[in-house]
């Protein structure tokens, strides 16, 4: 699927969640949110398309990036309609500007679209939880905005210093702690519509919070709460709770840069609080959040905070190559197995970056916090 020039709730994670968990859970999720069998349903769209001229195209496609149909824009206005007896996440391109696309619930009525040919002027409307993705992505949309100006700032400027980078990297995490906290909301709001239970089903920082999302789960309707998907989270859910909060992590055995086996539990023991730091070569988010944790290293370890870093690089060039190139001070390791390494899986970690911070006895403290509510919580263990 390609890149839409207007951000959505999900578009953050198309190049840092691990590729697999992107594919079998939130595609399929999107995709498929729920079927009904005796009704046939349908759903109307009725358009405007602002800019547009007689005989531009729009495609109709999945969010798995797979083209469904055409439509055709007359008068500067179109119509369509579609089964909805499956709901979930469909996306319209623009067949001409590639970046423009706008998303919509295939929920059953008339839903009223905008496609606009100024960036961020699309809009949805019309049913219950098309209104509610709009109002989320409205919501959001200013933070998105934020967001790819300091990566245009980072990666378009070379001589920036440390401290310009540790600012920016840092506004960066705010900025995403904030879009975390109106998802996490939206979620909230609309459990008991489409759109609840898509966020729910498919959003990988709400689901870390394990008690919010089986709190989600109870309160969600009744027939929601039958569907495969929501048995599928359930079990992940579980799978989670021994990596949770206050559990202990498993002891993992890894080489190191110079081939020499690593115990993870041997580097988390010699201090007092250590940032489990899961990477890769390839992460540009991983990459942004690196100038602050640099800062935060220099500014307590020699209070007792360590970090480890495990990488989930497949290529053992790219992840030395790495090493050395944005000189890294602390540990590492990796068994370069990428997405199937063993640390992702015990540690429950599947989008980057997302530090996890632990005692010396490997208890859980933290995970997933980032930015300067990280910083505020080491120092409050490191006064």
């Amino acid at each position: 699927m390609k890149a839409s020039a207007t951000s959505t709730w999900y578009s953050h994670y198309l190049n840092n969640i691990k590729p697999a968990f992107l594919l079998t859970t939130i595609f399929a999720l999107l995709a498929v949110a729920c079927t009904n069998n005796q009704n046939k349903l349908t759903y109307r769209l009725e358009g405007t398309a602002e800019g547009f001229g007689d005989g531009d195209m729009l495609l109709l496609s999945n969010v798995e990036g797979e083209t469904l149909d055409s439509i055709v824009i007359k008068d500067e206005k179109f119509t369509y309609s579609g089964r909805a007896d499956s709901v979930g996440l469909y996306v319209l391109n623009v067949q001409k500007d590639e970046f423009n696309s706008l998303t919509f619930i295939s929920e059953p009525g008339t839903i009223k679209v905008k496609i606009s040919a100024v960036p961020g002027g699309s809009s949805i409307a019309g049913t219950v939880a098309n209104d509610a993705l709009q109002e989320l992505n409205a919501e959001t949309e200013p933070y998105y905005q934020k967001i790819q100006e300091i990566e245009s700032t980072i990666y378009a400027d070379t001589v920036l210093n440390r401290d310009a980078e540790w600012a920016l990297a840092e506004r960066y995490n705010q900025l995403m702690n904030e879009i975390s906290r109106i998802v996490k909301a939206s979620a909230q709001k609309n459990i008991d519509n489409e759109l609840g239970f898509i966020l729910l089903t498919s959003y990988p920082d709400l689901q870390e919070d394990v008690e919010l999302a089986k709190s989600l789960i109870a309160q969600m309707p009744e027939a929601y709460k039958l569907r495969t998907k929501t048995a599928q989270l359930e079990a992940r859910l579980k799978t989670k709770e021994y990596g949770s909060v206050g559990q202990r992590i498993a002891d993992l055995t890894m080489i190191s840069p110079d081939e020499e086996e690593v115990s993870l539990m041997g580097e988390v023991g010699k201090n007092k609080l250590t940032i489990i730091d899961l990477w890769a070569s390839w992460s540009g988010a991983w990459r942004d959040e690196l100038p602050f944790m640099k800062k935060v290293y220099a500014e307590f370890h020699e209070k007792g905070l360590g970090i480890v870093g495990i990488s989930i690089d497949n290529s053992k060039e790219e992840w030395l190559k790495a090493i050395h190139s944005l000189k890294l001070e602390w540990p590492q390791m990796s068994d370069l197995k990428g997405w199937e390494s063993a640390a992702t899986q015990y540690l429950q970690v599947n989008s980057l970056p997302y530090p996890i911070v632990v005692d010396s006895e490997g208890r859980i403290l933290l995970k997933g916090l980032r930015g300067e509510a990280l910083k505020t919580f080491i120092s409050e263990q490191m006064p």
